[in-house]
């Protein structure tokens, strides 16, 4: 009895010498906040995010996708972010900003007298402050939906603590003439989620572009935009019978081939270096050499009379992959359209650096002969998402080509191990086809069958 009872304490002593031999595991250390791109979408994440604005003046540009979508002037603001509080909307607290009345960018209207703002329109506003535990700035890009106009006065005379909103009729009944004066007109915008960028926006250099991109070439359209434009077969690139290269054959577009794609940005932005003035010989009214001379001054009359339009070609496999998630997209299958909206442009070293941004809608093309449809047009979105999410041949495509390389880029060991994997997996796949998951699947999959011939032979 005492040997067996030795035996055991010897076992119970080398396992604890093993387990004492054995290294701690290492804890993973939690990212530090505010070092990597995420996404808020709950209430206190939020107002950590909006807080300093209450401290700070943070001016946000503000976007209404739903303009974007109809004119290359109109619906883009600018304007300070006052203060903030949270409401209940079905019970569930929600961020609320305040927001000055928007100012118009881009020479164009933030509010066009018949495109008024709605309750519930949706509404993208991106800001740049510092906020507790960043090491500094972080672009932000917040989604929200717009909820009235409001009168704000900062310093509330019945709660010190916070500011008083409202109709401005309320408020001259309310108050003096001395706190109307301190208050400003606002918007209501209800924040729903925010993204972080630290380091800014998500950049997609020529490293990545030059390897699969090639070709390029800048059409410049006289006439109006490829979003207003009119013509006696109605608006542009709608219903052209013709392939979308023998329409660009004609001879009034300028065409740009000596171009460089320098940058893509994650939120829709688009780089290009031209040698040369950009608009010089474009046959248009609005070509005045000081236009030619001076384009950022005027930028809102450029895009309202001139189409700017991006072709450039890309790799079979790219091209493949795109097709099969949109197949609907203009030109030949290894070929890419993009419509641009002009945002700036400057001088460089013996070039220009012009910036545009993607326009929000496809140019997409219906090829089958018995369409009514049939020919070019573009095609609105079907959700107004955040950022280049609206026009998604960008977007999939600026998808397509990081992965692309990152594929490209990886140890030949690696690249091996991988194709070895998926060479195992298509032969499992080629292996169970047409077979049954187990006896009892087949057994009803029969049975099924077995009902359906006797109900066919009964008829």
């Amino acid at each position: 009895m005492d040997k067996v009872v030795k035996k055991k304490k010897k076992k119970v002593a080398a396992s604890g010498d093993g387990a004492d031999a054995k290294a701690p595991a290492k804890k993973k250390e939690a990212p530090k906040p505010f070092s990597r791109p995420e996404l808020f979408t709950k209430t206190k994440k939020i107002q950590t995010v909006i807080a300093p604005i209450r401290e700070a003046a943070v001016t946000a540009e503000i976007v209404r996708p739903r303009m974007l979508t109809e004119s290359v002037e109109h619906g883009r603001g600018q304007g300070l972010m006052r203060n903030f509080t949270f409401r209940k909307f079905k019970e569930a607290p929600k961020a609320v900003v305040y927001v000055n009345q928007p100012r118009s960018l881009g020479g164009g209207s933030f509010e066009p007298t018949d495109r008024l703002l709605t309750p519930g329109e949706q509404i993208r506003l991106s800001f740049t402050t510092t906020v507790e535990g960043s090491d500094g700035p972080i672009v932000f890009l917040a989604k929200g939906f717009f909820l009235r106009k409001s009168f704000l006065i900062p310093k509330n005379p019945n709660n010190d603590d916070k500011p008083w909103s409202g109709p401005r009729e309320e408020a001259e009944k309310k108050f003096g003439k001395d706190l109307m004066v301190q208050g400003d007109d606002i918007i209501e915008i209800r924040v729903d989620s925010i993204n972080s960028f630290p380091g800014g926006p998500a950049v997609t250099d020529r490293t990545v572009l030059d390897c699969y991109l090639r070709e390029a070439k800048l059409y410049i359209i006289p006439g109006g935009g490829g979003w207003n434009q009119k013509s006696t077969q109605g608006s542009f690139f709608k219903g052209i019978r013709d392939p979308l290269d023998k329409y660009l054959e004609r001879e009034d577009i300028k065409i740009l081939d000596k171009i460089t794609i320098h940058e893509w940005v994650n939120t829709g932005g688009l780089g290009i270096m031209v040698s040369g003035r950009l608009l010089a010989d474009v046959d248009d009214e609005v070509v005045r050499p000081m236009v030619v001379k001076k384009p950022n001054d005027f930028i809102g009359e450029i895009n309202s009379k001139l189409g700017f339009l991006l072709r450039f070609r890309i790799d079979q496999d790219i091209a493949e992959s795109l097709a099969r998630t949109f197949a609907k997209k203009a030109g030949k299958a290894d070929e890419v359209y993009l419509p641009l909206i002009l945002e700036r442009v400057e001088d460089a070293l013996e070039q220009f650096r012009v910036t545009f941004r993607v326009f929000p809608r496809d140019l997409v093309e219906d090829r089958n002969p018995k369409s009514m449809e049939r020919g070019l047009q573009f095609m609105p979105p079907f959700a107004l998402h955040q950022g280049s999410e609206n026009q998604a041949t960008f977007s999939k495509l600026l998808i397509l080509l990081n992965q692309r390389f990152r594929e490209d880029e990886k140890p030949e060991e690696e690249k091996l191990k991988s194709a070895g994997l998926q060479a195992s997996v298509e032969a499992r796949i080629n292996e169970r086809r047409g077979a049954f998951v187990d006896e009892k699947v087949k057994a009803a999959f029969q049975d099924r069958v077995s009902a359906k011939q006797r109900k066919d032979e009964d008829s």
